[in-house]
């Protein structure tokens, strides 16, 4: 069994793979102020299995990727691999410096040429919303990074005196008729709109087809308001998987 670790802002996400099968994913909330003591036993709790072969960590939030990383070892006395820049991936990445290239996206990409022939683009609708391109050679070219749904909303509601805390959630429609629908109106939509676009002014820019992929967080909420995208919950789990394999020796 290899446990695979996602640390985001919002969630940490893990899998556990059976051979190349995902047999479980679980979710807990990102809480900096956890010991590895703490997050050794809420993973040990959370994971039905007890025994593991290996794991393998990507992090966007660096003072936990140790914590974690002491947990596992902790727990179940391996050593887990840190997604870094000596980390071996066979993927050209040819932006302006690739070091800046976040651990997440390296591993979304990984995980969607698992799956799909390039050209695509990735759509990761987590705590920002990030678009990234591999073309038709196979390298990771860039994309962009805007605020994500969460981060919008919480910013519309801090600024706004008269405005409610509202979910993250599909409205029933478009033109919405009270002031919490109209917001996820805007939130949702807004997003879904926005990220169709840039992916046809991607195409336009490159100058073929991209097939579109979707993931991340809040993707399960959006999934249904965007056409043409293929949903992959998953994606970056699967790509450390991929990662793992590359470099388990």
């Amino acid at each position: 069994m290899i446990l695979t670790i996602d640390i985001g802002n919002t969630l940490i996400k893990l899998g556990v793979y059976e051979g190349d099968h995902l047999k479980s994913v679980y979710k807990i909330t990102t809480n900096k102020n956890l010991s590895s003591d703490e997050y050794a036993t809420k993973i040990y709790s959370i994971i039905n299995e007890k025994e593991l072969n290996g794991a393998i960590i990507s992090s966007v939030v660096p003072f936990l990727t140790n914590v974690i990383k002491f947990a596992i070892e902790k727990t179940y006395k391996i050593r887990p691999l840190i997604i870094s820049k000596e980390i071996k991936t066979k993927l050209a990445i040819k932006i302006d410096n690739p070091s800046e290239l976040g651990s997440d996206l390296l591993c979304g990409a990984i995980g969607a040429i698992k799956k799909y022939k390039p050209p695509f683009v990735v759509a990761d609708f987590g705590t920002a919303t990030k678009m990234y391109v591999v073309d038709k050679s196979g390298s990771l070219i860039g994309g962009m990074i805007t605020s994500g749904m969460k981060i919008s909303l919480e910013s519309l509601v801090s600024n706004t005196s008269q405005l409610l805390e509202t979910p993250i959630e599909k409205p029933k429609h478009i033109i919405s008729k009270n002031t919490k629908e109209c917001i996820q109106s805007g939130i949702v939509y807004g997003q879904a709109f926005m990220v169709s676009e840039f992916a046809r002014r991607m195409e336009k820019e490159l100058g073929y087809e991209l097939k579109r992929v979707l993931t991340g967080g809040f993707s399960e909420v959006i999934k249904d308001q965007i056409v043409c995208f293929h949903y992959e919950p998953t994606l970056t789990l699967d790509g450390l998987y991929e990662i793992y394999k590359m470099n388990e020796e």
